[in-house]
């Protein structure tokens, strides 16, 4: 018996039998190929190769001979399925990497969307306080998760800023300071403390520790490679404002510095010069009372005059000292270098101090045959007579003070050592800075005495150091390099003369 039909099956053949004789079965195929790029703009690509291969496999059994099967007859139809499927498949790769391009292209755009809202809401900021606000509630708002931001304290560990979305656990902070100690994101979703809550991003510039920026994502899966990158971006342009920030608040500051010190050396400066007129007179009147042969004073006034002559002294030496101060530091210390005798420098310096030095044991040793040397007499006088008298202020009475000249290596070796009580260690590093004062050291002086002795011997190309010595006390060194010999001195000069002025050879 034949089988029959159903009359629903016959009605739709004798449709598709229609459609076929009407534009023909060549030209479905095309219509099928344009569903199937119709299909591919609104699914991906594995959806739209399925329909592919379902229109390839409807087109062969409904409309290609012989009906009904899957079997084609002539070649030419074999030729046009495998076409088919050919345009099919690479319509569907060429509108998926469109697809591709289109989300990545929208993407970057959303990117620099948001890069640029938080860019400028921290560039709007009123200060620090109010731009780690706006970047936390930026950074909330476009991966919307709750957002703790962290930020190193005085102490060193991380405090949370008080614009914090969520609270950080005693367990999450050691995460974040991880993280902020290697530089690296950990926590959730990364392989460093997946367990914690939340993903920790460490806030660095230039290798500097900024602080840790955390977000406690609530989706289950981690981020997009996007997201991370956006996430990424985000924490390098909080890093970069917060550095800012701090470079301004750094700069003002020095800017309040700068001027504040530069008031302060012009009111010392024209205070020591208003100070040393009177100061002249002062001392002028008592030198004079005291050397009067005329005057009758009895010993207490004699004794009151000393003290006035005394007190004049130590302020004037005050006054000198600043003056000495603000030169320095102003640059106006220009040394006049050229060839001196360092028997006659060694000598003057005794000569000033010799009054400081009475109560002590005064020990001069001067390495015989010493050539001249280029240096600034004047400079390097107060250089050495300072040394001298800070070792008589800092000894007791008796105590032996020694003053070497030598040559070594090249340079001249001025030593004033003494044996007295030595310097504390954690004060050495401290000694030749301006103001200093050693916590034990007596009272009296400015503290500037050493500073402007540095300054001195570096302005010629010297410097000086201090150290204890093994045996007890202190010991103060001027190392001076040979910057010419006396006779490079005496040619150059020789050299700088006019014909007129040489004398005849």
């Amino acid at each position: 018996m034949r089988a029959t039909l159903p009359k629903s099956h016959l009605r739709g053949s004798e449709r598709l039998a229609f459609t076929r004789s009407l534009i023909g079965y060549q030209s479905v195929a095309w219509i099928f190929i344009a569903v199937v790029v119709v299909i591919a703009s609104f699914v991906g690509r594995g959806a739209t190769l399925l329909a592919a291969i379902l229109s390839a496999l409807l087109w062969d059994y409904y409309f290609e001979k012989p009906l009904h099967t899957f079997y084609i007859e002539s070649v030419e139809d074999q030729l046009l399925f495998v076409i088919y499927l050919i345009i099919a498949i690479v319509l569907c790769q060429i509108t998926a990497k469109n697809r591709r391009q289109e989300r990545a292209e929208r993407e970057r755009k959303e990117r620099a969307e948001a890069l640029q809202r938080l860019t400028r809401e921290v560039t709007e900021a009123a200060g620090l306080d109010d731009m780690l606000t706006r970047a936390v509630r930026q950074t909330a708002s476009v991966f919307k998760a709750p957002v703790a931001l962290l930020l190193p304290s005085a102490s060193g560990h991380l405090s949370p800023h008080p614009s914090s979305g969520f609270e950080v656990t005693e367990g999450e902070a050691r995460v974040a300071a991880w993280a902020s100690e290697n530089g690296l994101t950990a926590g959730k979703f990364t392989a460093d403390f997946p367990n914690a809550s939340a993903i920790y991003l460490p806030l660095r510039v230039y290798g500097e520790k900024l602080g840790v920026v955390g977000l406690r994502l609530g989706h289950p899966s981690p981020p997009a490679i996007h997201q991370r990158n956006l996430l990424d971006a985000f924490a390098e342009q909080i890093a970069m404002a917060i550095h800012r920030y701090q470079m301004q608040e750094v700069s003002e500051k020095a800017k309040v510095l700068a001027e504040s010190e530069r008031l302060s050396k012009t009111l010392l400066n024209s205070i020591s010069h208003e100070i040393r007129t009177p100061l002249t007179v002062i001392q002028s009147a008592a030198d004079y009372m005291a050397e009067s042969p005329k005057a009758d004073f009895s010993p207490s006034q004699r004794a009151m005059i000393t003290e006035v002559q005394e007190a004049a002294k130590r302020l004037n030496r005050l006054v000198g000292e600043v003056l000495d101060t603000t030169r320095l530091e102003s640059g106006h210390v220009k040394p006049k270098i050229e060839p001196c005798e360092v028997t006659d420098l060694v000598q003057m310096a005794e000569d000033q101090t010799r009054k400081e030095l009475a109560q002590h044991k005064v020990t001069i040793e001067i390495a015989p045959d010493l050539p001249p040397v280029a240096m600034d007499f004047e400079l390097m006088l107060h250089s050495l007579a300072n040394l001298l008298s800070n070792a008589a202020f800092h000894t007791p009475p008796g105590t032996e003070v020694q003053l070497v000249a030598k040559m070594e290596d090249g340079a001249l070796l001025l030593i004033v050592a003494d044996g007295g009580p030595g310097i504390p260690s954690e004060c050495l590093p401290h000694l030749f800075e301006k103001f200093y004062r050693a916590p034990a050291a007596r009272t009296g002086g400015t503290g500037l005495g050493l500073s402007i002795v540095k300054g001195f011997v570096e302005a010629q190309g010297g410097r000086v150091t201090a150290e204890n010595r093994a045996t007890g006390g202190a010991a103060f060194a001027i190392r001076l390099p040979l910057q010419q010999t006396a006779a490079s001195v005496v040619e150059t000069n020789s050299s700088a003369m006019s014909p007129t002025e040489k004398e005849p050879g």
